[in-house]
């Protein structure tokens, strides 16, 4: 879901010289302090869709949720719950809300790879903590604490990966924070204000999603060819560890390959990134 975003006449967020940026924890404090400034469309975000996947979770029918659950039952929530919670806007429009520091950083690679781990790691520091701590309670509730722990390990992990690709979205087709109410004042030009911005707030809800799958998919593969019963029914101990593990590595190597793509796109994009970037009425 997407918050009401602030008036593109409005003042931007008060942040020190963009150009600062000289080292990591810098990044990160003028991100945190981003998300902390009104209108808090991060935490919004993250909030009404760890809302919105709780419900349904809780609301599935019996026989759905044992077949969409079936390998490690309600230890799987906290993983799904994670993935949803990044599914959104926040997870690839990573430009456009940071105009001015981008612009400023625009031909400096390496304080823009620091501006999107930043972005990422604050977006991690919301959402994994709340799922960590329900895989551990469940996990705790339970008899197969070594299951939750591989969870967790995977909460952990796997989105540093799923972050680094989902930003290309943002990059290719970055679009500015408007009101609602402002698009459709502008409703005559419908393409960029409606019809572009609808597509790109949608898309992250099968993009993120969709990354965690491949990510996930080697481990799927060796999970049903090792298994004795296949993916038919709750994994042994030794076999979700191995598949947790090599998820994680293809998550890490995510993170090299999906920065080094983000800043070839930002170069390559640069002129028509810096034009759209420097209006924020054009949608």
């Amino acid at each position: 879901m997407v918050p009401k975003s602030p008036d593109p006449q409005a003042p931007a967020a008060p942040t020190d010289d963009p150009l600062e940026v000289d080292r990591f924890t810098q990044a990160v404090r003028d991100e945190v302090t981003r998300v902390l400034h009104p209108p808090f469309e991060t935490l919004i975000t993250v909030a009404l869709n760890a809302a919105l996947m709780s419900s349904a979770w809780f609301f599935l029918p019996p026989h759905l949720f044992d077949e969409l659950f079936s390998l490690h039952g309600s230890l799987a929530f906290a993983f799904v719950l994670s993935s949803w919670m990044y599914s959104d806007v926040p997870a690839t429009n990573v430009l456009a809300p940071d105009g001015i520091r981008v612009l400023a950083a625009i031909d400096q690679p390496r304080t823009l790879r620091r501006l999107l781990l930043a972005k990422a790691t604050v977006l991690w520091c919301i959402v994994a903590p709340v799922c960590l701590l329900i895989s551990f309670i469940m996990g705790a509730g339970s008899s197969d604490r070594i299951a939750a722990v591989y969870s967790a390990i995977a909460i952990g992990i796997v989105p540093f990966g799923v972050l680094s690709v989902s930003a290309w979205l943002g990059i290719l087709f970055p679009y500015h924070p408007m009101p609602i109410r402002y698009r459709w004042s502008q409703r005559r030009r419908w393409k960029p204000m409606l019809l572009r911005w609808g597509s790109l707030v949608l898309l992250p809800y099968a993009l993120v999603p969709g990354l965690t799958a491949v990510f996930l998919a080697p481990s799927l593969l060796i999970w049903g060819v090792t298994s004795p019963s296949g993916l038919t029914k709750k994994l042994p101990d030794n076999d979700v560890g191995l598949g947790i593990a090599l998820a994680c590595a293809i998550a890490v190597a995510a993170v090299y390959v999906g920065h080094h793509v983000s800043l070839r796109l930002i170069a390559r994009r640069r002129d028509r990134l810096i034009a759209y970037l420097s209006d924020p009425t054009l949608g």
